[in-house]
């Protein structure tokens, strides 16, 4: 394939700026007569943001066409994309040969999304009426996107008002540029798709469908001049929380009816003994009734304690030990003061510290992805990248990897029970190598509620399928530990320099070190090295 440079007509700088960004993207369509794939891709977050990502792949001829023109300082000026806030890297070879470029943009909630596909294809472009929509109800979350998919206008698509503008000035149309470079509708393939939270609904489903482990994807394809598509997918997600709530007010409910079987069957009980107890024989009144009999005694007032003190642990050994994440599996407690903000401040971030505090307990109750929650603290670049540096702060305490493994070697299962963003602690626990060693994870932004909230507690205890008072929990927070306790669980306050005296009366951990004595002082009440049932009669 031949490109005529002569036939450029200066136009290619003017026409690639004021291009929508989808246009310009494809731009190079039109300086060869090369195929090539333009795609589409939305990535919906549980809260409703997301991502969109824009990519445009060429075949080796358009590669090289495209190459040719860089040498004369007519390429693509990629850096207009990201002054419109749009993230790109400098295009990548194909194994064909070939390139691809390729743009990415979040967005912060489900209006945003119209508006960056419109910026994305132009006011008139291919992506038509597209609504986003988030509904939330007891029990489940409802996402639906629908909107027209139309390449009808072949080329035009890739157009906008500005650019059309341009082309009247320089006396050419965009069907005629696509004639001098030889560019045919019928070589450019269109792609959409959309990932969403969720099982499939399929009675709005349209596209080509895939339902993974905890999202649904479905996609749309068309060649320029084809009939325009309708574009509709819905997916529900069921809420955690909820369930944990509907749970919790179920067995609430089978206590209250347990409670008052009980005081029906004490009544009829009494009643019944009463009935038949002899009556007592003795002097009688004019009426003939008995004088100075015995009374029955009321059994029916005399309630059924269920519980309400403090909680008892019975003797026998946990069966699950329960480790709070940051300032126990972690060494950093203060993670948000001491980690978090010092980091956003050598990326430049000016957000005061207790707005950076705000978003990041919003991400711990699975409000916010990462991606939308760098941004939002003043923090710019990658989201995957910043995690990654950011995480890296976080270490292991010492000796904590030995006692896991001794608490397996026992038969005693492991469970984390944290306040995390869900992205970081499926990476902490990546980056650690934990799978092997914890074997439940009960994280805050997955469930949406924060410790001490009973939830959580409640979440815990249905994942390890085991009584409370079978479960110990070690955590750096004595409010926490308090709020689990009257929940029914054992607890273990973990604090290297802590006293009995300020434990409020829960165990005292200072280490994880196996077969180190804590501290000179230490009492029956501390627990030592080793395992829960070897350190304190549990």
């Amino acid at each position: 394939m031949d490109v005529d440079h002569t036939a450029l007509p200066g136009l290619n700088r003017r026409f690639f700026r004021r291009a929508a960004t989808l246009g310009l993207l494809a731009a190079s369509l039109f300086v060869s007569a090369c195929k090539a794939d333009v795609e589409v891709d939305v990535t919906v977050a549980d809260d409703g943001s997301g991502v969109v990502e824009a990519v445009v792949e060429l075949d080796a001829e358009a590669a090289a066409a495209l190459r040719d023109l860089d040498e004369n300082a007519t390429g693509i000026p990629l850096e207009d994309l990201a002054e419109s806030g749009w993230q790109t890297e400098p295009p990548t070879e194909t194994a064909t040969g070939g390139i691809e470029i390729r743009a990415t943009k979040p967005f912060g909630d489900p209006p945003q999304l119209t508006e960056v596909l419109e910026e994305l294809g132009g006011q008139d472009g291919m992506f038509k009426d597209f609504v986003l929509t988030r509904q939330q109800s007891f029990g489940q979350l409802a996402y639906s996107l629908t909107g027209r998919l139309d390449v009808s206008g072949g080329f035009n698509v890739f157009a906008d008002q500005q650019l059309e503008q341009v082309l009247i000035a320089e006396t050419q149309s965009l069907q005629s540029l696509a004639e001098i470079y030889g560019a045919k509708e019928e070589d450019v393939t269109v792609r959409f798709s959309a990932t969403m939270p969720g099982q499939l609904q399929e009675d709005l489903s349209t596209g080509t469908r895939a339902q993974g482990e905890t999202s649904a994807t479905s996609a749309w394809q068309r060649v320029l001049l084809e009939n325009e598509l309708s574009v509709a997918l819905a997916t529900t997600e069921r809420s955690i929380l909820a369930q944990v709530l509907r749970g919790v007010s179920v067995v609430a409910g089978v206590l209250a009816a347990i409670i008052l079987l009980a005081r029906i069957l004490r009544y009829i009980g009494g009643r019944r003994r009463q009935r038949s107890r002899p009556r007592v024989q003795g002097p009688v009144d004019a009426k003939g009734r008995a004088v100075n009999r015995v009374e029955p005694v009321d059994e029916s007032q005399h309630d059924l304690n269920l519980g309400g003190g403090p909680s008892v642990h019975r003797p026998g050994t946990f069966q699950v030990v329960a480790l709070d994440g940051m300032g126990v599996l972690y060494q950093e407690g203060d993670d948000i003061n001491r980690l978090l903000i010092p980091f956003a401040r050598s990326r430049g971030s000016t957000v005061p510290d207790e707005q950076i505090s705000a978003r990041a307990r919003e991400m711990s109750l699975g409000r916010m992805t990462t991606a939308s929650f760098w941004p939002a603290i003043g923090v710019f670049g990658d989201a995957n990248y910043l995690d990654s540096e950011y995480l890296s702060l976080h270490q292991l305490n010492p000796g904590v990897v030995k006692y896991l493994r001794r608490l397996r070697s026992h038969g005693i299962r492991a469970a984390c029970i944290t306040n995390d963003a869900a992205e970081w602690a499926n990476k902490l626990r990546i980056n650690h190598s934990l799978d092997s060693l914890i074997d439940l994870w009960v994280v805050s932004g997955s469930v949406g509620v924060r410790k001490p909230e009973v939830p959580l507690f409640e979440v815990l205890r249905r994942v390890t399928g085991v009584p409370p008072h079978l479960i110990l929990m070690v955590d750096d927070n004595l409010d926490t530990l308090d709020a689990a306790r009257t929940f029914g669980f054992g607890t273990a306050w973990f604090n290297p320099g802590g006293t009995l005296e300020q434990a409020r009366g829960h165990e005292l951990m200072r280490n994880f070190h196996i077969g180190e004595s804590q501290a000179p002082s230490q009492t029956p009440n501390e627990v030592p090295s080793g395992v829960p049932g070897e350190a304190f009669g549990n």
